[in-house]
């Protein structure tokens, strides 16, 4: 991580555990905590005048829940980069937040060495999953398309091996600058690769696209 400190904010309704959280985050070096709020709505008066680096954001809230206030936190600040934090059973929430545009997602049962992790890959505008929810995401984003009563997305012409490498990197969160570094290749030209993934999966966006991988069998997470 950078030597500049990472400002967090925790944003969970459950007091006992947003405090160890906060405990837990001053233990790691270059941390600073931004500030602590109760509900989604309390967070986004927050930051209307300063932003964090990094939120860690539970999903069930009264006032306001953590998928509402992402949606609107992203919408009026795009690079803030909110993880959710959240317990088992709350698989079909997960697959709205990750719609909503975070940037990964942790159990509440988490350590400081995940923790660390967690905020390095974050931090370099990379995904973190808790490697216990991943199976659960997969199922939970199989199990929404085959109950999904309207057309679901299906892709369009069959993608080429650059275009699975692009791919597979989006879904791991590099940047155009990062894939373009790894693949040996112009970033201008990433962004051909991206355009013809939108093209072919029938997505707008990114997140769209992760989500769509994941549905289809495109990406293993």
């Amino acid at each position: 991580m950078d030597t500049k400190k990472l400002r967090i904010m925790i944003v969970e309704d459950q007091h006992i555990f947003r405090k160890g959280l906060i405990l837990l985050l001053k233990e790691i070096p270059g941390v600073e905590i931004f500030g602590e709020a109760s509900n989604g709505q309390e967070f986004l008066d927050m930051i209307k005048k300063d932003q964090p680096d990094i939120v860690f954001m539970d999903i069930q809230m009264p006032v306001m829940n953590g998928i509402e206030a992402t949606k609107k936190a992203i919408e009026d600040y795009p690079g803030l980069k909110i993880v959710a934090i959240s317990m088992f059973g709350e698989e079909e929430y997960l697959v709205s937040m990750l719609e909503a545009g975070i940037k990964g997602f942790l159990l509440k049962t988490v350590e400081e060495y995940e923790l660390r992790k967690a905020l390095e890959l974050v931090s370099d505008n990379k995904n973190y999953f808790s490697d216990e929810l991943l199976p659960v995401l997969t199922n939970s984003l199989v199990s929404r398309k085959s109950k999904s009563s309207g057309p679901e997305p299906e892709l369009r012409e069959e993608l080429t091996k650059r275009e699975m490498e692009v791919l597979n990197l989006i879904c791991k969160g590099f940047t155009i600058k990062e894939i373009a570094d790894q693949l040996f290749i112009s970033q201008r030209t990433v962004d051909g690769h991206k355009a013809n993934l939108f093209r072919k999966t029938g997505v707008d966006s990114s997140v769209k696209l992760v989500t769509f991988a994941i549905r289809n069998g495109l990406f293993k997470v």
